[in-house]
């Protein structure tokens, strides 16, 4: 996981300024874990959701002297509870190598999760930062698609070479979908094949509410 957790840095600071505040972590990375099972919880919005209850999984509280200050909404959708098994494994992705790296959660916040297959690590991170904010961070170098009919970025950072990225839209601000292509992965494997239909599979699972 070393390779995916050095791509998640860079595509963090990639999009949100550098600030002086806090992350929360409350989970152990060395080892995957089991998904947990299932239960059903509402997350603030008409829909009612299942949400894995593994403590290694859960998202940190989102109330803190950062986030309180500025204003943004929290973050809704979880990576790491919020999507099924099958919806991982539909997407190419072993859910036993299921993660949670550190969450960011200060003046903007993430939060994380993080799969793997043999020649794909896949990271994920929901986030408060408005698309306008991703636009201006990564317009350059992106290309405006649609996932499911949301607003999404197709995404190829010059300085990621064995990576590739799609963002969508949320009601809050947007979901990042990153391949970072392994050691195992044949050597003419672009990273960016398949990436919009791994998006096109796990979209479903943020909720139209949101």
């Amino acid at each position: 996981m070393i390779g995916i957790r050095k791509t998640l840095l860079a595509l963090l600071a990639m999009t949100v300024a550098p600030l002086a505040a806090s992350c929360s972590s409350n989970r152990d990375t060395t080892q995957p874990v089991d998904s947990g099972q299932t239960t059903t919880s509402s997350t603030g919005t008409q829909s009612v959701r299942p949400t894995l209850t593994n403590p290694k999984l859960q998202p940190p509280s989102q109330d803190n002297k950062y986030t309180t200050s500025t204003g943004r909404p929290k973050v809704v959708f979880d990576p790491c509870t919020w999507i099924s098994d099958d919806t991982f494994r539909r997407a190419g992705f072993d859910p036993a190598t299921r993660q949670r790296l550190d969450d960011l959660v200060a003046e903007y916040s993430f939060l994380t999760c993080t799969i793997s297959s043999p020649t794909r690590n896949l990271a994920l991170n929901s986030g408060n930062a408005t698309w306008e904010e991703d636009l201006t961070k990564v317009g350059s170098y992106s290309e405006p698609i649609t996932v499911n009919g949301r607003q999404a970025l197709l995404i190829r950072d010059p300085q990621v070479r064995r990576g590739c990225q799609v963002d969508v839209r949320t009601k809050v601000g947007f979901l990042q979908i990153t391949v970072d292509l392994t050691n195992r992965a044949p050597q003419n494997l672009n990273p960016c094949d398949g990436i919009t239909d791994i998006a096109s599979t796990i979209e479903p699972e943020i909720g139209k509410d949101n």
